[in-house]
């Protein structure tokens, strides 16, 4: 038996298709599990999720190798920047994206750290 080209994962009706190298470009992840035996066959070609389809399109851009960080304003339209990091990191650890995990780590630290200047008055005790 031939082995399948591509391979679905199906949010909210939205069918994003990904080859075997873009699955394996975060190998550890969920979908190899779901998709792949232990010989590296596949089990199913499909799958179903529920999910933001809007965020599973930077999650699909992020497995096809392009960087999807920094985001741009607006790139899921009803949700803020922040919040769209956040639920995009959520998703990289539910699945195990690790890869991606890491870079919106390092996103969401820089957008979460604020710089401040302390000062620090010595006086001495007598």
């Amino acid at each position: 038996m031939s082995q399948p080209e591509t391979w679905s994962i199906i949010v909210d009706d939205v069918r994003f298709r990904l080859d075997r190298m873009q699955l394996y470009y975060e190998p550890s992840s969920y979908l190899i599990s779901q998709f792949f035996n232990t010989q590296g066959q596949s089990i199913r070609t499909e799958m179903t999720i529920n999910g933001e389809p809007a965020l599973w399109k930077l999650i699909q851009t992020h497995l096809r190798g392009y960087e999807i960080l920094p985001l741009k304003d607006g790139v899921v339209p009803y949700l803020s920047k922040e919040a769209t990091l956040a639920s995009l990191n959520t998703i990289a650890i539910s699945y195990g994206f690790a890869n991606l995990q890491r870079k919106l780590q390092l996103e969401l630290g820089a957008t979460r750290t604020k710089k401040y200047r302390l000062l620090v008055r010595v006086s001495s005790w007598v």
